[in-house]
């Protein structure tokens, strides 16, 4: 059975996000850096890397309707993961001085 696209707000109940503090619509994944790639835990979504002058790791960057995932890829081969809802993904890709479709 076909699953259906990955949206903002499906994504937030299939993981347990925790609010960034002082960043409204953000979340991260908690228990620190993950050996999970964004391919593998949401295989389905079209990521795209890119590099900001304004962030020490390169970024993967996934749209979905209602947001967004970035996640940062460390030297370490681990990734810190986040979502965000249309305004806070906007708002950190802005902050990051990127753009994303």
């Amino acid at each position: 059975m076909p699953t259906s696209p990955a949206t903002f707000e499906s994504l937030r109940g299939r993981f347990p996000w925790r609010p960034l503090r002082g960043c409204p619509g953000r979340y991260v994944l908690p228990g620190g850096p993950s050996t999970s790639s964004p391919g593998d835990l949401f295989g389905e979504l079209a990521f795209a890397e890119m590099h900001s002058a304004r962030a020490a790791d390169p970024v993967i960057v996934a749209t979905v309707p209602g947001g967004g995932i970035i996640s940062y890829a460390k030297s370490d081969g681990t990734f810190i993961h986040t979502l965000g809802d249309s305004e806070g993904f906007r708002r950190k890709l802005t902050a990051l001085g990127l753009t994303a479709d």
